[in-house]
């Protein structure tokens, strides 16, 4: 089950169980001890009445016995009032209570009750439940034994112990759902650190913070710490070898330069030979030095870049290189994405370079959210490609056109970067009638610069 995949599910789940079995057994328990009580209190009130019965039997001068008073209770004299006694000798009735009027009690093969060997179930002259007790007994001045039989009606006890049982899991249910709300109670507020360490690092994830920054309860508090260390270390690590990047890069730069200076300097038919080797070497310097900054990329947390701001900034310095050409922009001011920004103009810089080398005079950048990814779309107006083109212009130092100035490397570094953030890039035909390249990135919420 789906709940039981969460620390408050499972919480949940084993509070429940726990308070049903508790509750469970503490009913029956309560049950069973209220009543073996009212059971034992009209056992004992039935045991009573039948011995004030007996103190006023005897027998009469006839020898037949005989009441010598009435009953205390009046209702032994009430006719079908509930409470009935009968004098047997030999399954023979010798006298009976007024209230039996012109019936008596079945007092053979009943139905033992409670557990006591002289209490029985039975029925009344009305087929009222009755609950019986019977005795034998020896008159004062008679040898013979008789059986005396007391009978109350059981219909006041048995709605007693209904009411009793309908009170006490009307208590248990409130018990169980008071228990049930403070064991909501305890999970939700015992969690609640969890859940406040989730939400920051789902800011931090989206580049709204850059560490956890609350207190939290000390068995949580050193892993946080931890993790802060290791956002520190990693941020410091990544950004040195970026640094050793860009200082590699310039580096190399200036001999390569110096090395084409003098390539000039040879004779005609060893230029050809030496500027394809320099060609290369620098095809490979820019081809490794994009790897290096794929291999970091996606891996720091906190990271969020606006998209508009930056497609019109890295559009302003294609239009200073490109006269006559137009550039649309149609993305929203609040979309951002989760890509360092370094990377960000390092993807859309080589493609909207490509664009503006190919178009004819228009360049169209726009948007479409997919859920939590946003689908960046970089248009033109120029030839395009074939499909056949399009598959190969990704590959490592493939140029299509050997007339326009590059390297054959921008596709390729940015199909690498935006894998390394799990995107993918797309290439098919535009609506302008050229080339359209698709970027798949990650969505984050807008973060103010």
């Amino acid at each position: 089950m789906r709940v039981v995949r969460t620390l408050r599910g499972r919480l949940l789940v084993i509070a429940l169980i726990w308070c049903g079995l508790f509750l469970s057994a503490t009913g029956f328990s309560l049950q069973l001890m209220l009543r073996n009580y009212w059971q034992e209190a009209e056992a004992d009130g039935l045991r009573l009445q039948l011995f004030d019965l007996l103190s006023r039997l005897e027998l009469g001068e006839d020898g037949l016995p005989l009441l010598s008073e009435p009953m205390s209770d009046p209702r032994f004299r009430q006719p079908y009032s509930g409470f009935y006694w009968q004098l047997e000798a030999q399954d023979v009735v010798m006298i009976k209570s007024r209230s039996l009027w012109d019936t008596q009690l079945v007092s053979h093969r009943l139905k033992p009750a409670f557990g006591d060997k002289d209490l029985f179930l039975g029925k009344g002259p009305g087929d009222e439940p009755l609950l019986l007790m019977t005795r034998s007994v020896l008159l004062p001045g008679s040898d013979q034994t008789f059986r005396l039989v007391i009978a109350k009606d059981s219909t006041v006890l048995n709605q007693t112990l209904q009411k009793t049982r309908i009170s006490l899991f009307l208590g248990l249910g409130f018990a169980a759902t008071g228990l049930i709300l403070g064991f909501l109670f305890q999970i939700l507020y015992g969690l609640r650190p969890l859940m406040l360490l989730r939400r920051e690092l789902v800011r931090i994830h989206k580049g709204n913070q850059e560490k956890f920054e609350l207190h939290y309860p000390l068995e949580v508090q050193p892993l946080v710490e931890d993790i802060n260390r290791l956002l520190h270390h990693y941020g410091e690590l990544l950004s040195r070898a970026r640094a050793h990047t860009g200082n590699l890069a310039h580096a190399l730069k200036t001999p390569l330069s110096i090395l084409r200076n003098q390539v000039d300097l040879l004779p005609e038919p060893e230029r050809p030979g030496m500027t394809e080797q320099l060609d290369q070497i620098q095809r490979h310097i820019d081809y490794h030095l994009g790897k290096a900054r794929v291999t970091g990329a996606a891996k720091v947390l906190g990271v969020s870049t606006p998209l508009k701001a930056r497609i019109e900034y890295i559009g302003r310095a294609f239009s200073r290189l490109y006269h006559g050409k137009e550039l649309i922009i149609d993305v929203p001011a609040s979309l951002a994405v989760g890509v360092e920004e370094q990377d960000f103009d390092e993807m859309v810089g080589n493609l909207l370079e490509n664009a503006y080398k190919w178009s004819s005079q228009y360049i169209r950048v726009s948007t479409a959210e997919l859920g939590d990814w946003i689908s960046l779309r970089i248009e033109d107006d120029g030839p395009g490609m074939s499909e056949d083109e399009m598959r190969c212009a990704i590959e490592r130092g493939v140029r299509l056109d050997e007339k326009v100035p590059g390297s054959g490397l921008g596709l390729n570094i940015v199909s690498d970067l935006v894998g390394a953030y799990r995107g993918n890039l797309i290439m098919g035909r535009s609506e302008l009638g050229g080339l359209a390249a698709s970027l798949s990135l990650p969505k984050v919420a807008r973060v103010d610069r």
